[in-house]
């Protein structure tokens, strides 16, 4: 009989049917589903369709909320833009000395950028826990690679002047089915690389001699002005909470494949679907995260928390809330330094956290042992 944290629950069954969907059907199916009988063929198959309904929900939702908010929601505004709103609601007869004081209240920013901060502080959730397992199977590259897909995506909606949500997605799904092709043939070592160097440049050059659509590209890399409307914060952060919970749950499993990939074998998980399925959750919080507030902020959350956590963290639960909190305290803490100094907010954050990281270390180097 096999340990309880090997026992499938019902996340579990659907993580190995994704992955399974993802490699193309060509492994038999995990002893759970094994198709001895005409019963048990009939019960693989209903799981499999259920999987795909999921998955066909996820995407039409994601269409679903572009097309209803697109043509109703202007553009999302700078943070610029957004405190000079703060002062036009002064009154026109307010002195120099109190309209400056009113403008710079603390409550009207915060209350402004809830929606931001609400999205941020999601996305640290799901970054600092699947970043942490991202570090411990030494695979940075993939969490750069990706973003770079969903800017392409991004780049034709904009040239083409369509919602940027779905064909990002459509890109990144893309991307997700060919690194899994690749990495089950093992040619992901020039894959991801090369992902990354042809994403970060067929974006731009998708909307070259465009300004505006340039500028807004070049604000989805570097995050300059972070700025997320509260229809977006409504999708990205229950989803993105939900893929943390999921990985949360699977701790275990995310731990023994990426630590010891032949016992798990030998246990009869096959890594290769459960490796498919942590991508699929590892894309999704790029996704959200690229799409909402911008690839610098992303990636930020995906591996400070994490590397800051680690050297300290003896067990996983213990890494993963810790992780939680650290990325709490950098995003709230960089938002008041980034309004008090003036300081773009993508930066402040990975600035820093930086800054904690090289810290933490260098007292893991001087401390007596």
């Amino acid at each position: 009989m096999k340990p309880p944290f090997l026992q499938r629950n019902i996340l579990e069954q659907f993580a190995d049917a994704c992955g399974f969907l993802l490699e193309g059907g060509r492994r038999r199916p995990p002893s759970v589903f094994d198709a001895a009988n005409a019963g048990d063929r009939a019960l693989y198959l209903i799981r499999i369709q259920s999987a795909l309904t999921i998955l066909a929900l996820l995407l039409f939702g994601f269409i679903s909320a572009n097309r209803v908010y697109a043509d109703q929601i202007k553009p999302v505004s700078t943070s610029a833009e957004l405190l000079n709103e703060i002062d036009t609601v002064l009154p026109p007869t307010a002195t120099s000395k109190t309209h400056t004081a009113k403008a710079v209240e603390p409550e009207s920013i915060w209350r402004q950028f809830l929606p931001m901060l609400l999205t941020a502080v999601a996305l640290g959730f799901a970054g600092s826990i699947a970043g942490l397992f991202v570090l411990l199977r030494k695979e940075a590259l993939i969490a750069l690679a990706i973003p770079q897909a969903v800017a392409v995506g991004a780049a034709i909606g904009m040239r083409f002047g369509w919602p940027t949500m779905p064909p990002a997605l459509v890109a990144a799904i893309v991307a997700l089915g060919y690194l899994v092709n690749a990495r089950r043939k093992g040619s992901s070592l020039w894959v991801l690389p090369s992902i990354y160097v042809g994403g970060l440049s067929i974006s731009f050059l998708i909307i070259a001699g465009k300004g505006q659509e340039l500028a807004h590209l070049e604000n989805l890399f570097v995050g300059i002005d972070v700025a997320v409307s509260s229809e977006t914060a409504k999708l990205a952060v229950p989803l993105l909470l939900l893929v943390a919970l999921i990985c949360a749950s699977l701790w275990r499993r995310w731990l023994l494949i990426s630590q010891a990939g032949p016992t798990a074998e030998l246990s009869g998980l096959h890594p290769g679907r459960w490796d498919a399925a942590f991508l699929i959750l590892l894309t999704v919080v790029l996704f959200m995260g690229t799409s909402s507030v911008g690839v610098l902020l992303t990636l930020a959350m995906l591996f400070l928390p994490a590397a800051i956590v680690l050297p300290f963290s003896r067990r996983i639960p213990q890494a993963m809330f810790s992780g939680c909190i650290v990325s709490v305290i950098l995003l709230v803490g960089s938002f008041s330094i980034s309004n008090s100094m003036d300081w773009p907010y993508s930066q402040t954050v990975g600035g820093v956290g930086f800054t904690l990281l090289a810290g933490s270390h260098l007292f893991l180097i001087t401390r007596p042992h």
